[in-house]
């Protein structure tokens, strides 16, 4: 399943249209995610931070997350006398671990994901790293971003037709970043991304970005419009590499409906430039409504059996709408 367009737009950028990504630096978005932490389930670093990591406790902290029976030798400042004054037993708290967190924002620039327009998918993706990359920094943690290029294919020889993409993992990246007084180079990574024709090797980028962390956070943003096959690989390399992903999938509004289908009887893929004659017939459109549910489920079922956080987000509605309604489904909570 690949992204597609009509022979001629299905719609235009709206001239002088802002930005999802320039709204992200906007001093209003920006005082909003001063008040968003980053939740990490078992991603962690070794270094002390403000990222709070359940399951893997400190004897120090703010949080208390479990209490241990008394042995000889424990910090006597650890001894919960409230609890030894109601059991009569000895208990030291355990806090839950504050770490700094190696965070991964890898983001699938491909053709799949422009036209690169203003409230477009490849705009959506770079709003959403940078939300998440904002939040990190503000909780110590360190960002590394990276943006997968299509996979252009070979030049044709005399008489022969265009040869298939050659496998790429290329990876324009920047990082480590360490703090909010990186958000210039984190901005002008953002805003210079531009989709490349072909499609993304997620799966070769992922194992070349993440050849260095263990126990990190990944997040993986893109349409998905991809074989299962491909997707599953992707997020098994996230797996091997012990680190803790979450998956954002970014559609647009022609992705999952037809309407715009009507009266066409071209389209094009927008990876490899391919024309398809098509019928839309209400039988076709039908079969593709059907198709593209069934590839959300199953991009979702591929990020759950792994324990992976998912959300699914229309880059046609808007930021306001991904901040109130996925933030949360992410692990990114409002603290008061």
């Amino acid at each position: 399943m690949a992204a597609l367009s009509g022979a001629r737009s299905a719609r235009s950028a709206t001239a002088g249209a802002t930005r999802l990504v320039d709204e992200v630096f906007s001093p209003t978005v920006l005082a909003g995610l001063e008040r968003v932490r980053l939740r990490a389930s078992h991603a962690s670093g070794e270094r002390p931070g403000h990222t709070r990591v359940r399951g893997r406790s400190d004897v120090s902290g703010t949080e208390i997350e479990r209490h241990t029976p008394y042995a000889p030798g424990d910090d006597l400042r650890r001894i919960d006398w409230n609890s030894y004054a109601r059991l009569g037993e000895l208990l030291t708290r355990r806090f839950v671990a504050e770490r700094e967190v190696p965070v991964w924002l890898l983001i699938d620039a491909s053709g799949s994901m422009g036209p690169g327009e203003p409230g477009g998918k490849l705009d959506m993706a770079a709003a959403i790293a940078g939300i998440v990359a904002t939040v990190s920094l503000a909780g110590g943690d360190r960002v590394y971003l990276g943006a997968v290029p299509g996979r252009g294919s070979a030049p044709a020889r005399d008489g022969e037709p265009a040869r298939p993409p050659e496998p790429r993992a290329d990876l324009d990246r920047v990082g480590p970043l360490r703090s909010r007084r990186s958000l210039t180079a984190l901005r002008s990574f953002l805003t210079g991304l531009t989709p490349a024709a072909g499609q993304a090797d997620l799966a070769g980028a992922l194992d070349s970005a993440l050849r260095d962390i263990r126990r990190g956070l990944v997040f993986l943003i893109s349409d998905f419009l991809v074989e299962r096959a491909a997707i599953e690989r992707a997020l098994d390399v996230i797996g091997t590499r012990r680190c803790e992903g979450k998956i954002v999938q970014v559609l647009s509004h022609e992705d999952l409906e037809t309407s715009w289908l009507r009266g066409r009887d071209t389209l094009v893929d927008r990876e490899t430039g391919e024309s398809f004659r098509i019928e839309a017939s209400p039988d076709t459109l039908a079969r593709y409504e059907a198709a593209i549910a069934s590839h959300v489920e199953a991009v979702a079922a591929a990020a759950g059996s792994r324990a992976m956080m998912s959300a699914l987000t229309v880059s046609d509605a808007g930021l306001r709408a991904f901040l109130r309604d996925d933030l949360r489904r992410l692990g990114l909570k409002l603290v008061r």
